[in-house]
């Protein structure tokens, strides 16, 4: 017997809560031996879970392709068997694991293990991390034993306030004992302004459209060091001119998170989960940027109670080819008040996802 399960992942969005979770539960004093992790073959998680002493488990689940290609057709049409295989696998593992509770993130890749738990008579615990829960959690919570909220008032069965699952080096991130640290392993001069620039792990077009105005605006600031986590898919397109004066960096993937957060002056980002949970949980200005055609307009309600809470500036995808952005941008740049405000107002707003909350509800929730 095992103590948790905790499901989830093809996208790092999913993961990433997957990946806090755990590494709360080690926290708590739980031995990674009494723990599982179960994804997808077809997500990132092989590779981010390269090196973690839990065991893991990956099954042929994918999700439903939205491309009409033939590819994407293909796939579609081997949802179904997929789906079959998938299931009889979680089954064959909730026997031989026997855990005492399952823990889902939500996403395609959680709908096996936690239809499993569901027949097995497991406790279940559906985490949420946006203010508009994805489909799978919608449906797994009717069924679950409780659910593990990030926002009050998102409308679940058996809901309770949590707050989001956030990564161990981010919930005890000191950031100005980390600040000087950061910047010499970033390569950032300790009296530059940093602007990071990132949209998730695929990264984000509509940000990386914005770069080539921002480092022109940039140009006539001292001492401006602007970081662009492109995103894998981007990294090979060409590169903006970078006129004189201005410092610029551009990476595909950056996983020294901790060093991002704690080096920057101001983030510009979007507004999935996982990215506006840390922004409040380390305190970081933000102008963000909401996807607009996100499931269900998550990111735009996440987008809206940063906005709402001065925690952050947010603009639209439209103000980003029409030059507000870059402005919002700039006179964030010039105002120091004003950063530090959101800054304050952002960390008084992360108190539940640096708390023990989550690990408590799963501890009662276990048989």
């Amino acid at each position: 017997m095992v103590f948790a399960v905790v499901t989830g992942g093809g996208t790092s969005g999913h993961f990433i809560p997957a990946q806090a979770i755990l590494e709360s539960l080690m926290e708590s004093g739980i031995d990674s031996s009494d723990l599982r992790y179960v994804g997808s073959r077809r997500g990132v998680e092989q590779s981010l879970m390269k090196g973690s002493p839990i065991e893991a488990e990956y099954l042929p689940i994918s999700g439903l392709q939205r491309s009409m290609s033939p590819k994407g057709i293909a796939r579609n049409m081997a949802l179904p068997i997929r789906l079959l295989r998938s299931r009889l696998m979680a089954r064959a593992l909730m026997k031989k694991w026997s855990p005492q509770v399952v823990v889902s993130v939500g996403g395609y890749a959680s709908e096996p293990m936690s239809a499993a738990a569901i027949a097995s008579g497991v406790p279940l615990v559906c985490v949420s991390y946006d203010r508009m829960p994805g489909l799978a959690t919608r449906r797994q919570a009717r069924h679950a034993t409780v659910s593990a909220i990030a926002f009050p008032g998102v409308d679940l069965p058996r809901a309770v306030v949590t707050g989001a699952p956030v990564r161990s080096a981010l919930r005890h991130l000191d950031v100005a004992a980390r600040r000087p640290d950061a910047r010499r392993e970033l390569g950032v001069a300790a009296d530059a302004l940093l602007v990071t620039v990132m949209g998730g792990s695929l990264g984000s077009g509509v940000l990386n459209a914005l770069v080539p105005s921002l480092l022109d605006a940039c140009a006539e600031m001292p001492q401006i060091h602007v970081l662009h986590i492109c995103g894998k898919r981007f990294v090979d397109d060409i590169a903006p001119t970078v006129p004189s004066g201005v410092t610029y960096q551009r990476v595909g993937y950056e996983s020294r998170m901790a060093q991002v957060y704690a080096a920057s002056d101001l983030l510009v980002v979007r507004a999935g989960a996982s990215t506006v949970a840390e922004v409040v949980t380390v305190g970081i200005a933000a102008v963000v940027v909401p996807w607009e055609v996100s499931a269900d307009g998550h990111q735009k309600l996440n987008a809206q109670w940063l906005g709402d809470a001065g925690a952050a500036c947010v603009v639209t995808e439209s103000q980003c080819s029409d030059g507000s952005a870059v402005r919002a941008i700039v006179e964030l740049l010039h105002d120091s008040e004003a950063r530090f405000r959101m800054v304050t107002n952002a960390r008084q707003m992360g108190e539940a996802h640096r708390s023990s909350r989550l690990v408590d509800v799963i501890r009662n929730a276990a048989l």
